[in-house]
């Protein structure tokens, strides 16, 4: 119904906001000092008394690992904005919100104590095996998928300009796919599915979808099936796991991207339905402060952002 963000620009604090308040009042979600956003789900469906669809919730990642609660009802549809820092927003709204973009360009965090180990997602049989954050980029992705799930995986890493292959599980007759990075793109995120399947002692990985920093998905290598995780909010250089005869987690190593800008920001589409009067909040922001959303009786009707500039 309502969104109010907090941004920050050379040194300041500003605030806009959009949509309309209700009695319900405003949620917040207040960012730490030298954190970020580096993604926002975003539900929306068509709600009975609708034209178009309206956003149903939100929920904001950081770079530090936090995740606010959800904003709404996670119902209808579901879409990603992310894939670097977000410095703003743009979208369309009424009395309620209809949908939400953002404007994102790569981190320039430095990394004093080398790349962070986001925690392997999955079930917890199989053999231990960690391939290390040593590398600059991941160039290629190689999944072998069985009779249940995802069976091999194999990662083809750049390394002083020399590649490394390495690889985890156990191929099959269907061999493998492949998932290959264009020239200076890299991967930012990884979505996990994993459940207990019949025959297995613990959850296997059922699909893998990668995305780039450049917009670039893969397809689902699997079916996706069971519980979702992800892995990402930076530039991702390594992975790690458990597999057996089948890949049973996925983890990964992640650095903030240092990818130069030349052209400012990447402004995402919005998500979420056509209805309401488009608005832009720009990508001329340091940094998302803190976020406002007020919820009405069948979704997100305000937004309110403090930036800082």
């Amino acid at each position: 119904v309502y969104v109010k963000f907090d941004y920050e620009k050379d040194g300041k604090i500003v605030s806009l906001e959009h949509g309309k308040k209700t009695l319900l009042g405003t949620e917040e979600f207040v960012l730490d000092p030298e954190d970020y956003i580096t993604s926002v789900k975003v539900y929306y469906e068509k709600i009975f008394g609708t034209a178009t669809e309206i956003i149903t919730a939100l929920i904001f990642k950081t770079f530090k690992g936090k995740t606010s609660q959800p904003f709404g009802l996670t119902s209808g549809r579901e879409s990603e904005l992310g894939g670097g820092k977000i410095v703003g927003f743009h979208g369309s709204a009424s009395d309620a919100i209809h949908s939400l973009g953002a404007y994102r360009i790569p981190s320039t965090t430095p990394v004093p104590n080398g790349p962070t180990k986001l925690e392997a997602q999955g079930g917890r049989g199989g053999e231990l095996w960690d391939d290390g954050g040593v590398y600059e980029n991941v160039k290629k992705v190689y999944v072998g998928q069985g009779d249940s799930g995802v069976v091999y995986v194999k990662f083809d890493y750049e390394k002083d300009g020399k590649i490394v292959s390495l690889e985890h599980g156990k191929k099959t007759l269907l061999g493998t796919e492949e998932f290959v990075l264009d020239p200076e793109d890299y991967i930012t995120s990884v979505k996990v599915y994993y459940e207990k399947i019949f025959g297995t002692a613990t959850e296997i990985i059922t699909a893998l979808i990668f995305k780039t920093f450049k917009g670039k998905t893969s397809q689902p290598f699997g079916l996706t099936s069971g519980r979702e995780s992800e892995l990402g909010g930076g530039k991702i250089v390594g992975f790690h796991g458990s597999a057996s005869d089948a890949i049973h987690s996925l983890g990964a190593y992640r650095i903030p991207s240092t990818t130069p800008v030349p052209n400012g920001p990447t402004k995402l589409e919005a998500q979420g339905g056509r209805g309401g009067e488009l608005w832009d909040d720009g990508g001329v922001y340091e940094n998302v402060k803190k976020v406002y959303v007020g919820q009405g009786d069948s979704g997100v009707v305000y937004v309110k952002f403090d930036y800082e500039k």
